[in-house]
Formats: structure tokens, C-alpha cells, sequence
């Protein structure tokens, strides 16, 4: 779904240190990442990513998507971890909190999974699902870097158009030579070389704020309102290959595209229950009715004391 603001946390990037996995694992238990020594696997990972409510899932799906809400959580687990070395779990309020939480998630996830079970139906659910068909439709993607030279005295370096031509020529015949293989090597590491190099000329040569990273431009599609013949070279090109020449509105480029996504459509159990947290949302009179009447029901058939007097 397309609404809502990713926090800010997901701008923060949490190294992670790759472990070896063992040869033989049950499916959804390989690990995702390890925080010392505390495994997440695919499974838990799945879990939490698939509850998450459906407007915030779709806005971490138009940025960085599973692997943002991976470093979110990582930085937040680094934190908790933190929390209970220093003992602060043991703090009096903090156990209160704790239990306070337990109580009002047992109480939530009981409401929208048992009680509100009627309000919503498995055919409204489907129904939204092919209704907003567009919402849960990624386009095709691209993974890019690039290397700019701005002309008509743009850029931190003012050239003439004839000038930035022949700088980015010169780049050009650079990368070519250096990215040609010596027969028979591995394909992903010329890739990974041919990568690398133009990284590292991006750094010294690129003209706009993508060159200290290496000209990445990270996952980008034709809804983001790049340039026309930027986009149609990066979607026409290979993976792991570099573009010729291209001119765009802002000078002259070079394209590596370092990996591809075609369009895809998010299943149907990977957003149903997000898709019933919005319908239980625009509902939730319906939903506090039934939590009011079965409140009352409990209430009279329950035994309850009340000590009023205690309260001060």
C-alpha cells in the first residue's frame, strides 16, 4: 500500500557480519542475520515483516523494502540487547511495562483475530485484493550506478557540452579496457571487477552527490521520474554490464546496472493480513460494538469484587 512515512530509523544502516550457515537446514530456519550470536531466522523474519501494519509495509516496499525493515529491526534488537546487559529489564517500572504490553497485545491480537472475525470476510478480503490490484504491483526495477558529467556549466566543475564530452569519452575507454576479462573467468567476478572499477571512477570523476558512494543510485523504475534516456539505457541493458554513452538533461552518462527485478505482484497470504488490519480500520465502530457486547456478557456472568475505597 502506498501511504505513511518509513521512520526515520530505516536512514541508519547496521553493519552485519556474515556467518558460515550450516550444509543442512529446515526450511524457514536459515538464518537472516545474527546479532551477537542471537539468530533471526527466515521464519521469525517472515513473521514480522508480513504483520507489519499494510501501510507501512507498503511504504518500506517503495524504500529499500525487506532489507530496510531488516536493518530496523537489527538496530533495535542491538539496542534491547544493550538494555538487558545493562540490566535495565530488571528495573521495577520497566517489568510493569513489560506486563502492561503483554496484556494489551494478548488483548489486541484477540480482539482482531477472534472477535472481530465476522466483521471482516474472507471474501471482502479477496475482493479488495483484485479491486486494488495496482497497490500490491511492483514495476520492473534496476539496481544502477552511474557516472555524470554535467554540461552547459552545470556541476561542480563548469565545461562546455564539447568539454564534458570528451571527459566522460575518456572514462569511457577507461572502463572498456579494464572490464574486459581474460578468457574464462568467472563471470560474477568480472562483474564484481567491472563493478568496482567503475565504483572507484564514480568517486574521482562523477559530477553530482551519488560520487562519494560509488555513483549508486540503488533500486530505481519508471515511476520515479527518471530521466527518459537514462531510463530506457537501464532498462534495455544486461546485468552486471556498462552503457555507452548517453546524453541526458543534465550532461553525460555512464550506466552500470548491477542487478534486475522484473515486475511482480505481491501474493495474495503475504498481504491478507494487512489488507484485513485496513478493512478491520474502517470498520472499528463494528469492531467496538462486539467488543462491548461481549465485555458485558463476560462481566455478567463473571465474578468481580471492586474495592473502591482502596483506590486512594
Amino acid at each position: 500500500m502506498k501511504c505513511l512515512i518509513v521512520a526515520a530509523l530505516a536512514l541508519l544502516a547496521i553493519p552485519v557480519v556474515a556467518q558460515q550457515q550450516p550444509a543442512q537446514q529446515e526450511p524457514g530456519k536459515k538464518p537472516v542475520a545474527v546479532v551477537n550470536g542471537e539468530v533471526i531466522t527466515q521464519e521469525q523474519f517472515d513473521r514480522m515483516y508480513n504483520n507489519l501494519p499494510m501501510p507501512v509495509r507498503s511504504q518500506y516496499e517503495k524504500n529499500g523494502g525487506r532489507e530496510a525493515f531488516l536493518q530496523n529491526y537489527l538496530l533495535k534488537r542491538l539496542i534491547v540487547q544493550e538494555a538487558v546487559k545493562k540490566g535495565f529489564d530488571k528495573r521495577t517500572d520497566v517489568k510493569a511495562a513489560v506486563e502492561f504490553a503483554r496484556e494489551s497485545a494478548l488483548f489486541d491480537r484477540y480482539v482482531r483475530d477472534v472477535v472481530a472475525q465476522p466483521v471482516v470476510t474472507e471474501a471482502e478480503i479477496r475482493k479488495f485484493y483484485e479491486d486494488h490490484a495496482d497497490n500490491f504491483t511492483h514495476l520492473e526495477s534496476v539496481k544502477a550506478r552511474h557516472i555524470v558529467i554535467m554540461t552547459n556549466g552545470a556541476g561542480p566543475k563548469p565545461h562546455t557540452k564539447e568539454q564534458a564530452l570528451q571527459i566522460i569519452q575518456q572514462i569511457h575507454t577507461d572502463l572498456r579496457s579494464k572490464s574486459i576479462p581474460p578468457p574464462g573467468t568467472d563471470p560474477e567476478v568480472a562483474q564484481r571487477t567491472t563493478l568496482a572499477y567503475f565504483a572507484q571512477a564514480a568517486q574521482q570523476y562523477s559530477e553530482d552527490g551519488t560520487a562519494p558512494n560509488g555513483g549508486e543510485i540503488g533500486w530505481v523504475d519508471r515511476s520515479q521520474g527518471l530521466d527518459p534516456a537514462f531510463a530506457d539505457a537501464a532498462f534495455t541493458m544486461k546485468k552486471g554490464t556498462l552503457s555507452g554513452i548517453i546524453e541526458t538533461k543534465a550532461g553525460y552518462d555512464l550506466i552500470f546496472v548491477e542487478d534486475k527485478k522484473p515486475a511482480w505482484r505481491e501474493s495474495y497470504q503475504d498481504v491478507r493480513p494487512s489488507i484485513r488490519e485496513h478493512l478491520l480500520a474502517q470498520h472499528q465502530a463494528d469492531v467496538m460494538n462486539l467488543v462491548g457486547k461481549l465485555g458485558g456478557d463476560l462481566q455478567a456472568s463473571g465474578k468481580i469484587s471492586v474495592y473502591p475505597e482502596n483506590l486512594k
